[in-house]
């Protein structure tokens, strides 16, 4: 069985909803997003942040 990552060691911003790394935010529409790969919705504040 393969071992995660500590989230706490990736170079990615973390999720605010569940804490994972996340690789991508996707918009589909102004107030829309999720991010990638746990698929937690954000909003646009956490996108904003996420983004530095």
């Amino acid at each position: 069985m393969t071992e995660l990552p500590d989230p706490a060691e990736s170079p990615f911003p973390l999720c605010p909803n569940c804490g994972m790394p996340v690789v991508r935010i996707t918009s589909s529409g102004p107030h829309t997003h999720s991010a990638s790969p746990c698929g937690c919705g954000l909003t646009l504040a956490d996108v904003q942040e996420l983004q530095g």
